[in-house]
């Protein structure tokens, strides 16, 4: 199934098949198994929360680590269980996720809306160093963590940021003011998110020491005509993600807590598939959803 283009292998309870962590990097490997981002055995008819979940998730990344949250894996979850009638499309419903209950709604065979719970913790984080680059921006914590950067909030050494710019064609090689020791705003500069080397310097930040231990998904972010661009280093995939829901987010939280877009926020995805965030204060908010698209690619059995 793919969320926007974020892909997950899903297995019934009953498929036969342990979620060994090697079983499943081997299943999730794009040239020698199935290929996805992640995969999720899902069960139906437990028990145990209140309301009483309507099916279970268990979660994991590509590299066959667990317990996260997944935004888009929640949206495919909810479709995949409507159309096997664990659940009725159209109706909101309990369910469980890593462990942790959620509601959720399948709107219909293709889209799905999921409510995050919406007491996330957050601060702000400057200048975040890396060899290449500094970068200032939003950690959140919305059950997966999240470090959100705009663009415009990153800075390159300048000879870096002059090679790219003679690259891009633009005919300048030096900017007014500047020398070889200075830095700039990649936004400054002009440059494009879609020609930013997400998997280098999304590897850097998701593995600095400010994040340490479990590190952060990296949301590099452009806000254009009201809808936020997002491309998306997502850890335990340890690559860039044609989508993330939980990064598009926390994306949406940190430019609301800025002042900069009201909900419902409109998300870009890498894909170009979009998705919509609404809360109400993005402060303290009381509600917290996701919606978007979530289908089946293909079906096959073991």
């Amino acid at each position: 199934m793919t969320g926007a283009g974020n892909d997950f292998i899903v297995l019934g309870a009953d498929s036969g098949l342990p979620p060994k962590p090697e079983a499943i990097r081997l299943l999730c490997d794009r040239r020698y198994g199935v290929g996805a981002d992640g995969l999720m055995v899902i069960a139906g008819s437990v028990s145990g929360g209140r309301p009483e979940p309507s099916f279970s998730v268990d979660f994991y990344n590509a590299d066959g680590s667990g317990g996260m949250l997944c935004g888009n894996g929640a949206r495919c979850a909810l479709v995949y269980s409507a159309a096997r009638g664990l659940i009725a499309y159209g109706r909101p419903v309990a369910f469980s996720f890593a462990g942790k209950l959620y509601t959720g709604t399948a709107i219909a065979p293709d889209r799905a809306r999921f409510m995050l719970d919406p007491h996330y913790t957050t601060r702000l984080e400057d200048m975040v160093q890396t060899d290449t680059a500094n970068a200032s921006g939003r950690y959140v914590d919305l059950g997966s963590l999240h470090f959100v950067v705009d663009l415009a909030d990153l800075k390159f050494a300048y000879r870096e940021a002059r090679e790219s710019r003679e690259s891009w064609g633009s005919g300048a090689s030096s900017g007014p003011g500047l020398s070889g020791g200075s830095s700039v705003e990649a936004g400054t500069w002009g440059l494009p998110l879609d020609q930013l080397d997400v998997a280098s310097l999304g590897a850097a930040l998701r593995h600095h020491e400010r994040f340490a231990p479990s590190g952060v998904n990296v949301n590099f972010c452009s806000l254009i005509d009201s809808k936020i661009h997002v491309r998306t280093f997502e850890r335990g995939v340890e690559a860039e993600t044609l989508a993330c829901g939980t990064g598009s987010t926390a994306s949406a939280l940190s430019y609301a807590l800025r002042g900069l877009v009201r909900p419902p926020v409109r998300i870009v995805t890498r894909s170009a598939e979009e998705l919509i965030i609404d809360f109400d204060d993005p402060a303290k908010p009381s509600r917290l959803s996701l919606e978007g698209s979530a289908r089946v690619v293909f079906e096959g059995w073991v």
